[in-house]
């Protein structure tokens, strides 16, 4: 049976900054793949058509069913805006945000210090919440970096992580974690021991005296692709970043990396601590070493890049790596500001993610396109940001990251039907003028309430707000209901907690991280 559907919208914003919008334009999509774009006949706009499934032959349904994509553009309808869909560069796929688990805004240290408490829940449920959430927010595609480092358990999560990922509809990319270096301070970890209380101090000891089976972890990254890769879920291998794996971990994902043409994400010099501690450790520096390993190519994508000098963003420029800027999640853990003047000077490409940290806690990728828009376009009189740039990060660049595509990021024949559409009547309401730019309207007032559809791979994720094929309102309830059964913090958790962040706190204040100063 042909999946050939024909979508018509008022506007259309095919190249998002780089041609105007189209009005009354047509979008023919079939196998996941556009076909065509031209503009609307003039025929009657109530009318739609595709193939019924029963020999080919056409029907035409007539408008007005809630939330039906192809229907939606009746006259007396909604008033669509479409783009690309847009996508999320590098996330963590938080079903519970880590501001309910206690883990208040900090310095990023002493932040990931707080999280130790996070229930174990169905890995299904907490990815398709996190993963409905992105879809109403306009996102097709995202990073998704797991997060749990129990090597007994990661096949089985990867599991529900792809089963969440086709529920919802949206395009994944799986890394798959691996860590066994600096579990709790970059450093020497025993002289943490003297800042922490007793039953952290057991922890620590514990965990000082076991090897941790990082190449078992390398190991499971071509099980998890055989048993669940897909078109739309990718696997990658996710070393967690150069302080925390051993180097000949590095090499062998490197290794792994060219051998199964496999991509690789990384965290990569995300705060200040990181620079210090990495300067110390490799005089050559880090990016050196990680390409005297092989390490730096197209497969390689670096997350945060925010301390990058500008020799560093020439060799990633140079070996085709791109880096996923993550704004509100740099800002909110005090890491600085990714440099993407630089990046643009020395020919970087870059990708947009929410790290799970979007501005308000809310996983709204418009309000962070904007503040991403607005830091980095400049004092001159011409932006430093246009949009067609910044439009290139979001889609292109971001799906570049997912799978390696050269084929998205603009609504033309031959891309993928990944597309986003948002109620442009609602975000113009007020308007006394006719004529505005689209895009301007767009990176103006655009927020995730907005999207009213999305379709990815030719299919529809979103319809008139709602998901598709779940309830994103009835999982956070199930989500949250199944989180406080098996939390169970004892009331004396959150005081160590806090214990345990100002030790880190301590210890990195009093250069401990250095081995100059031991």
């Amino acid at each position: 049976m042909s999946s050939r559907r024909t979508y018509r919208f008022r506007r259309l914003l095919a190249s998002p900054g780089r041609e105007a919008a189209l009005r009354d334009a047509v979008v023919e999509v079939e196998e996941g793949r556009i076909l065509s774009v031209r503009p609307g006949t003039g025929a009657d706009p109530a009318t739609t058509t595709e193939p019924d499934g029963r020999g080919g032959s056409e029907i035409s349904r007539q408008s007005g069913r809630r939330g039906d994509l192809a229907d939606a553009n009746s006259p007396g309808g909604e008033d669509l805006l479409a783009l690309p869909a847009m996508v999320n560069a590098h996330d963590h796929g938080y079903g519970l945000r880590p501001l309910a688990l206690g883990g208040a805004d900090d310095a990023l240290e002493c932040w990931i210090a707080s999280l130790t408490g996070r229930p174990t829940i169905d890995p299904w449920l907490e990815a398709a919440v996190a993963f409905g959430r992105m879809a109403h927010s306009g996102i097709g595609a995202t990073v998704h970096c797991h997060n749990s480092l129990a090597a007994d358990r990661l096949v089985e999560e990867a599991a529900g992580v792809a089963r969440a990922a086709a529920d919802v509809g949206i395009r994944v990319a799986f890394s798959c974690p691996v860590l066994d270096r600096n579990a709790f301070v970059y450093g020497d970890q025993r002289a943490l021991l003297p800042h922490l209380d007793p039953v952290d101090r057991a922890r620590l000891t514990n965990a000082l005296s076991r090897t941790d089976p990082a190449g078992y972890l390398v190991e499971q990254v071509e099980t998890i692709a055989a048993a669940f890769e897909s078109e739309r879920f990718r696997v990658q291998y996710g070393p967690i970043g150069p302080q925390w794996c051993q180097d000949s971990t590095l090499e062998r994902i490197a290794r792994a990396s060219a051998d199964h043409d496999r991509r690789v994400h990384m965290h990569l010099l995300e705060s200040p601590r990181q620079r210090e501690w990495l300067d110390v450790s490799y005089p050559r520096g880090i990016l050196r070493r990680l390409d005297d390993i092989g390490l730096l190519s197209p497969r390689l994508a670096v997350a945060h890049g925010v301390q990058l000098t500008g020799a560093e963003c020439e060799l990633l420029a140079e070996r085709g790596v791109t880096v996923a800027v993550n704004t509100s999640s740099n800002l909110r853990l005090r890491s600085g500001v990714a440099p993407i003047a630089r990046f643009i000077k020395h020919g970087v490409r870059f990708g947009l993610g929410l790290d799970g940290g979007a501005h308000d806690d809310d996983q709204d990728y418009f309000r962070d396109l904007r503040l991403a828009w607005r830091l980095h376009n400049g004092t001159g009189l011409e932006p430093a940001l246009p949009p067609a740039r910044l439009f290139e990060a979001a889609c292109r660049n971001g799906a570049r990251i997912i799978d390696g595509a050269e084929d998205y990021g603009a609504i033309a024949a031959g891309a993928r039907a990944d597309i986003a559409a948002l109620d442009y009547a609602a975000m113009s309401a007020d308007f006394l003028v006719e004529g505005e730019d689209e895009v301007e309207v767009l990176l103006t007032r655009a927020v995730a309430r907005h999207v009213r559809h999305l379709v990815v791979d030719g299919r529809g994720v979103l319809r008139g707000g709602r998901l598709a094929n779940l309830d994103l309102a009835e999982m956070e309830t199930e989500l949250m209901a199944r989180a406080r059964k098996a939390a169970a913090i004892p009331p004396e958790q959150p005081a160590r907690d806090r214990r345990r962040r100002e030790a880190v706190r301590r210890y990195y204040a009093e250069n401990r991280h250095l081995p100059r100063n031991p």
